[in-house]
């Protein structure tokens, strides 16, 4: 039974121009201004990479985000998710330095980069 006084959540109350993710409405509950910046990038990062045309890149991504949301809801711990965050990192180290040279930075962007700033957004989440 809905609580009363609580009318944040309602849908007609606020205009989107997409839906939100999971991830995104557990994101925006973040009210830490030292993880603001971060958080907007890993944000945009994780967008491109879940768009991005390599399938590594976007999966990558994805797994990542239900990683976060398994952490948020507590159904894994911070060890847990840190252990998938080294894991992928050894094995994208790899597929980076596999990328023709011009490529390689952007591949770092939205693999490692990604993973990087998925440890600071991790601890604000929980």
């Amino acid at each position: 039974m809905p609580s009363a006084g609580k009318t944040k959540r309602g849908k007609s109350s606020r205009k989107k121009s997409r839906k939100k993710s999971e991830l995104d409405s557990a994101l925006d509950q973040v009210t830490d201004e030292s993880v603001a910046a971060s958080m907007k990038e890993f944000q945009d990062l994780l967008a491109h990479a879940k768009g991005d045309t390599s399938e590594l890149i976007h999966q990558n991504a994805q797994e990542l985000e239900a990683r976060l949301i398994l952490l948020k809801k507590r159904k894994i711990d911070k060890e847990d998710f840190d252990f998938f965050v080294e894991n992928q990192k050894r094995d994208l180290r790899v597929f980076v330095d596999s990328q023709p040279a011009q490529a390689q930075e952007r591949a770092e962007k939205l693999t490692l980069r990604v993973l990087e700033i998925a440890g600071r957004v991790a601890i604000a989440l929980i």
